[in-house]
């Protein structure tokens, strides 16, 4: 269950931008989710395509006088990159450029097993071959030791990086990075990639020439390392999606051909992001990135294919793990539920790949809605990945329990880090700990909506003005849209039951509506049943008829209270941990015996523990009372509860069986104080 919210506008404001934007009210109100106020504001967003001069980087001058200067002195540059699908873009858009005017130029990303950025055997590495300066692309922004050893061993360096700046920089010939005082570039939140693209046209003094050869790449990257998309973002992006129709770099168009997108199809941020990102990223997960960088420098037409087909099955490689990581994890789920009732989900496990942990732990924070860290078990040491949700910062967390981990790194809401194999238990309860000192209610997870929208505005023409304001993605979400009180017509089967499609009414206008979240068997909603929902919505053109479609990513029962239930899942929660919850009403908490045998009844119907969450909650039991009720029908061996699973099996026993001898129950009973 994620937490819904509802953005909403002034009237004013949106009749205000509207009319002198020359734009419906509809537009207007997502421009003003997107702190766009006015006329000019308006156009800029829709209509600026210029990326700024590389020159108002602080430090891009300098950078760019050393590098040509070595260029003509034939000194060696080797660049220094990065194995996910950020850092192998940006390696090869300065190594290209750098091989295309003919420099003494090399380069080389690290293995996942070497580590995040410069590591010192790499460096003595480079020296050994004759590196005279090395270029960091996407890393060294904190790699103080490792730049003295580069100094120590007669190179320089420059440093391009695009992470937060430490409290002492490394020392270096040039650093660029957006977050640098002093930095004038409009742009903050630059990739790494479009730092490297700054810097090659800060050394060909040709922003559009550099723009056609590599503006491409940046925006695979820039989708990939999940910047805001927003301002100069959005322009690299917008237009590097557009040059990829007429890319001439041979091992992009056979990745295009593997993902089965031809020259005449239009390449979206979404697309970009879920299938052509994950296969570049494959290659650091299971080989190694430079799989991927080769395949964009190669210049043999005979080998693009095969190398493409060969990240294609990385990806699968990483897809097969990833369920095998999952599937353990629910295994232990199972063996130990009281992990999903902690406040951060802290789950290890041996020898799970160290390059998949991060996706198991965006899988689950999705699934439970709360912050997740995955540790790999890997002999004396464990690495460790963490997910997280708005306003918990995983960062905070772990500087404030440092003393457990080894190092660490990342920022608020992605985490990585390593600690020894021996201290897991004890880091586990630190986390615990943390969580509880400040959190008596967790931040949510959750889904915004742009508005509220009724039948009559879902038309195709507001639709079809949505492609105005793409490419979406961080910072500029596909717009969800929240819809109440639609009644549900029918619903059929897609593809054998693995979707499902829905006819609804909504305010007299009928839609279909596709669900791609939840088997048929699983969909506990009924024709003739009123629902809210949040959707996506996109046009549908078929036989020469256009029509609105829409895309469910949640759905609810009419009149579902949101505070009620959060409230009541974490006074659960906290009753399960054995901590204070005295401000719930013991009625709330320990069921009578009305109430024990209506949820059994439920249980009857619907062996799904959401739906039958769900139904309670629309019975007038709160989820508290529910989950209570149903720990004791499991403890008195009446069912089974398989919370991975969202189910609840029913277990058959010989004659009755009386609850009040159930010790659950009584402990309950004698905690709360009731006869």
């Amino acid at each position: 269950m994620k937490k819904w919210t509802i953005r909403s506008q002034n009237p004013e404001q949106i009749k205000t931008l509207a009319a002198s934007a020359g734009i419906s009210e509809f537009a207007a109100k997502l421009l003003l989710n997107r702190s766009i106020l006015t006329r000019e504001q308006a156009d800029d967003f829709f209509n600026n395509d210029e990326i700024s001069n590389p020159f108002n980087m602080a430090n891009m001058d300098k950078a760019a006088e050393l590098i040509s200067s070595a260029i003509e002195e034939g000194e060696k540059i080797t660049v220094y990159g990065d194995y996910d699908c950020d850092g192998v873009t940006a390696t090869v858009i300065l190594y290209g450029y750098l091989e295309a005017v003919g420099a003494e130029a090399d380069w080389y990303i690290p293995s996942r097993e070497e580590g995040y950025g410069l590591n010192a055997d790499a460096i003595k590495k480079l020296a050994k071959n004759g590196t005279r300066l090395i270029v960091t692309v996407d890393n060294g922004i904190s790699a103080a030791d490792e730049a003295e050893l580069i100094y120590e061993l007669g190179m320089r360096l420059i440093i391009t990086d695009h992470h937060q700046i430490p409290e002492k920089l490394p020392m270096a010939d040039a650093i660029i990075n957006p977050h640098l005082s002093g930095d004038l570039s409009p742009c903050k939140e630059l990739a790494g990639c479009g730092v490297a693209l700054k810097l090659v046209m800060a050394l060909e003094e040709d922003i559009d020439s550099v723009a056609e050869n590599w503006l491409d790449l940046t925006a695979i990257g820039t989708v990939g390392d999940i910047v805001p998309l927003v301002g100069e973002n959005r322009i690299i992006v917008k237009k590097g999606l557009e040059n990829l129709s007429v890319t001439e770099n041979g091992g992009l168009k056979a990745l295009l051909m593997q993902c089965g997108i031809s020259e005449d199809m239009e390449v979206t941020s979404t697309t970009a992001a879920f299938t052509l990102c994950p296969r570049i990223n494959a290659a650091g997960r299971f080989a190694h990135a430079k799989e991927a960088a080769e395949l964009f420098l190669c210049d043999n037409p005979k080998m693009y294919r095969k190398m493409a087909e060969n990240l294609s099955e990385l990806n699968l490689r990483r897809q097969d793990e990833e369920k095998r990581i999952l599937s353990e994890i629910d295994e232990s789920m199972r063996k130990d539920p009281k992990i999903l009732k902690q406040r951060v989900l802290v789950i290890s496990g041996k020898d799970w790949s160290h390059g998949v942990i991060g996706i198991v732990a965006s899988r689950l924070l999705n699934r439970y809605g709360k912050p997740v860290l995955i540790i790999t078990e890997e002999g004396s040491l464990s690495r460790g990945s963490g997910r997280s949700v708005d306003g918990f910062s995983l960062f905070r967390m772990l500087t404030e329990i440092s003393e457990y981990t080894v190092k660490f790194g990342g920022h608020t809401k992605a985490a990585g880090f390593t600690l020894e194999t021996s201290k897991i238990s004890e880091f586990t309860q630190a986390v615990y700990g943390y969580a509880k000192k400040y959190y008596t209610q967790m931040p949510l997870d959750g889904l915004t909506a742009e508005m509220t929208v009724t039948g009559a505005e879902l038309t195709a023409d507001n639709v079809r003005s949505l492609d105005y304001f793409s490419p979406f993605g961080e910072g500029n979400p596909l717009p969800l849209f929240h819809i109440q009180n639609a009644v549900i017509k029918s619903t059929r089967s897609l593809k054998d039951g693995k979707y499902i499609a829905i006819n609804a009414v909504i305010d007299g206008f009928e839609y279909k509506v596709l669900n791609f979240r939840s088997t048929y068997a699983d969909f506990s909603f009924s024709a003739g049943e009123r629902v809210d929902m949040l959707v996506n919505a996109e046009i549908n053109e078929y036989n020469g008829k256009t029509s609105v479609t829409l895309k469910l990513a949640d759905i609810r029962r009419s009149g579902f209270s949101q505070e009620r239930y959060f409230a009541a899942r974490s006074a659960y929660e906290r009753l399960c941990l054995g901590e204070d919850i005295t401000e719930v009403p013991p009625q709330r908490i320990v069921p009578d015996r009305d109430t024990q045998m209506k949820i059994y009844d439920l249980i009857k119907l619907n062996g799904r523990l959401s739906a039958c969450a769900d139904a309670a909650q629309s019975m007038g039991f709160n989820y508290c009372l529910f989950r209570v009720t149903l720990d004791i029908f499991e403890s008195a061996g009446l069912i089974r509860i398989d919370e991975p699973g969202d189910r609840i099996e029913r277990i058959s026993v010989n004659g009755k069986v009386n609850l009040d001898n159930c010790k659950v129950l009584s402990d309950l009973k004698r905690r709360f104080g009731i006869a």
